[in-house]
């Protein structure tokens, strides 16, 4: 009787199904980009009719704001399940990816330690142009659109300013947010094919 083997890949089609994890990856992204932009597009519909009534209209800007910073929460994961699969498909091209390493999902529950090093800018952020991707320029957009709408409404000044301020708030928020959620995510990085 043959000894069946406990591998249900042959680590040449390693590759492959990483492409697919991307593409999956991809896909969860973009529709959870949608779900934000519809959310939001909601909001802004209740908050027309009660911006000039302070404690309503702060209600709705608060609840634009956390529904975005939710939203970035999990779009962020996926920025970063896409890189540590992009990392994975490289090793898996040189042949050096073990099959208990071939996850399941994007974002497997441990990782291997130092996936970030070989190509990324620092370990919240892979180069800076993603800066501008959707995924990570549209909860900052909407995060500072209603600061500045709630900041200009309560203290109404110099319009430029106050935009600078909103930006500055939303930057802030969104960084703190990468760098802690990347601390936090570092112990489930082990030791393994590097």
């Amino acid at each position: 009787m043959e000894k069946q083997s406990l591998n249900d890949l042959r680590p040449e089609q390693y590759p492959t199904v990483i492409r697919e994890l991307i593409r999956h990856e991809n896909d969860v992204t973009n529709h959870r980009i949608m779900w934000l932009l519809i959310i939001q597009g909601l909001l802004l519909n209740a908050y027309i009719p009660v911006r000039m009534q302070p404690s309503p209209a702060n209600g709705v800007a608060l609840a634009g704001v956390v529904v975005t910073l939710s939203a970035f929460v999990v779009l962020y994961k996926s920025y970063q399940a896409r890189g540590y699969l992009h990392f994975l498909g490289e090793s898996a091209k040189r042949g050096n990816l073990p099959q208990e390493w071939l996850p399941l999902d994007g974002w497997p529950t441990k990782r291997i330690r130092g996936w970030r090093r070989s190509e990324w800018l620092c370990p919240w952020l892979r180069q800076f142009t993603d800066l501008f991707e959707p995924y990570l320029f549209l909860p900052f957009f909407i995060v500072a659109t209603w600061t500045f709408i709630r900041w200009h409404a309560r203290i109404p000044g110099n319009p430029l300013q106050d935009l600078i301020i909103a930006c500055v708030l939303s930057s802030i928020i969104l960084f703190a947010f990468c760098v802690l959620w990347v601390w936090s995510e570092n112990k489930n990085e082990a030791m393994g094919a590097e």
